[in-house]
């Protein structure tokens, strides 16, 4: 086991932690920048864009499925060979992906580039272990809690700024300005953040390239059959054959992880109490707030309030506010930029009182927010005021997920738990994903040829969204209020899980 289980972080010499800090908040920022803008393209006119949207989605799919492959190794690698070197080189080869989509000639080509980009969907794992190791320990769940919350606002840019470019420019400038902000950021990691102290990382051993590429693919089939299901339904071969398959695959992985000595990911972790629950709670808030209010906000926004009807009348509707595009992606931005402000303070409540505290409030702020929307989802106030409180929730939940697992495993484990943790919030945000549009066209309000949201379907996506954030308050009370553990806490606790015994 290293010292790294026995030392406490400190912050590198000549580095102060407002620098670091946000060089990792500027390196996440592209991360999420580069996951939101692209969803513009699927909306882009032109020859060169298909007009077949079940093609047209591998844009979104295509990085997606890398993002998921990459995390687990990169993550593994951070810990190992240290987590800045990593950074700059997934960054770099997410600024290749860019300049190849920006120069592609066709669309399989920019597909590919898109492909590429997705290694930067690993940023986060590798900048909350940087943090952990170079950080205070006073300071440390602030700075988890202020990268991990800028995902929030970085993604509501990427998606104001795919428009604006399409508005104003061509596509093209998507991934130029990718590109350029890619090579940035990897060169302030290389200057601006000293190499980690050997004791925060792993042990040198064999890297465990077979397990790393069965958990890959295993996640990339499940997600890929759940995107699937958003087309083809649930009772679909191909959806159900990628769906089994990749969960076939995730139990053989764990097979193979328990028998090796240096596994990719210790899924011994699981036989941790915190560990487990963490997890659990983290499902649970993707399948709730995380992957269904992003949808839920923009049906809200974008449906009409009102629609005219074939005698010259009008009729009202009872969910919608009728805004364009444009003030949707502004009124995104504003809240999640409230959401980022705050971030100091959900990381000063984390470090007081324990991340379980941070899920705690954030399950409440989501409720309290859906509640205020709910007592009139057609009146602009109101439905602003319900928004900005559940994305302070959202501000709470974001920190709080990876803050309970650094919690409870080793400082040279850190990236690879907190990946696992990325790998377990995307899955579950595609399940929330594919269902979330059955929900909402549950009843729904027909007028001639056109259906739109109603009553009930805007409220059985709220009930099933308050009880996904009940059920994390209930899950969230049993986690230990113990902070982070040393080596031999940490084995007592895993136990010996092995296969072999």
């Amino acid at each position: 086991m290293s010292a790294g289980s026995q030392v406490e972080s400190k912050v590198v010499v000549g580095r102060s932690v407002g620098s670091i800090l946000a060089i990792l908040v500027f390196a996440e920022a592209i991360a999420a920048f580069e996951t939101s803008m692209a969803v513009q393209l699927l909306y882009t006119p032109g020859d060169f864009f298909t007009t077949d949207l079940s093609q047209l989605v591998w844009v979104v799919t295509s990085y997606s499925l890398v993002a998921a492959l990459a995390t687990g190794f990169v993550g593994r690698l951070g810990d190992q060979f240290g987590r800045s070197k990593i950074l700059v080189a997934i960054l770099l080869i997410s600024a290749v992906g860019s300049v190849i989509s920006a120069l592609a000639p066709t669309f399989a080509v920019l597909v590919a580039g898109r492909a590429m980009q997705g290694v930067s969907g690993a940023v986060l794992p590798l900048a909350i272990g940087m943090v952990r190791s170079t950080f205070p320990a006073a300071k440390i769940s602030m700075g988890i809690a202020v990268v991990s919350t800028s995902a929030l606002i970085a993604g509501a840019s990427g998606m104001l700024a795919g428009g604006l470019f399409l508005d104003y420019a061509t596509w093209h400038y998507i991934f130029w300005t990718a590109a350029i902000a890619a090579t940035l950021a990897a060169i302030l990691v290389h200057f601006g953040i000293a190499t980690e102290p050997r004791e925060s990382l792993a042990a040198a051993g064999r890297i465990d390239y077979f397990g790393g590429l069965l958990f890959g693919a295993a996640i990339a089939s499940t997600l890929y059959g759940l995107t699937l299901s958003k087309s083809r339904g649930w009772t679909d071969f191909s959806v159900l054959a990628f769906v089994l398959g990749g969960l076939i695959a995730l139990a053989l992985w764990i097979r193979w992880e328990l028998r090796i000595q240096e596994p990719m990911i210790n899924v011994r972790m699981f036989g941790q109490r915190k560990f487990a629950l963490g997890m659990l709670a983290t499902a649970l808030i993707a399948l709730g707030p995380i992957g269904t209010m992003n949808i839920l906000t923009v049906t809200i926004y974008r449906s009409p309030s009102s629609i005219a009807l074939a005698d010259g009348s009008e009729m009202a509707l009872p969910v919608g506010l009728g805004l364009s595009a444009t003030m949707t992606g502004l009124l995104g931005f504003i809240t999640a930029a409230a959401a980022f402000a705050i971030s100091p303070l959900i990381g000063k409540v984390s470090g007081r009182f324990g991340a379980r505290m941070g899920l705690m409030i954030g399950s409440l702020l989501t409720i309290s927010g859906l509640i205020i929307i709910c007592l009139a989802p057609g009146q602009l106030a109101m439905v602003i005021t319900g928004m900005v409180v559940t994305v302070f929730g959202t501000g709470f939940l974001y920190s709080g997920m990876p803050t309970v697992i650094v919690e409870c495993v080793l400082p040279e484990q850190t990236s690879t738990a907190t990946a696992v943790n990325a790998v377990t919030r995307t899955a579950f945000q595609a399940v929330a994903a594919s269902v979330v549009g059955l929900m909402l066209a549950f009843s729904p309000v027909v007028t001639g040829a056109n259906t739109f949201v109603s009553l009930s379907g805007f409220f059985l996506v709220v009930g099933v969204l308050i009880s996904a954030c009940v059920l994390t308050i209930v899950v969230v009370f049993f986690i230990p209020p113990t902070k982070a553990v040393n080596a031999q806490e940490f084995e007592a606790q895993v136990g010996n899980l092995s296969l072999k015994d």
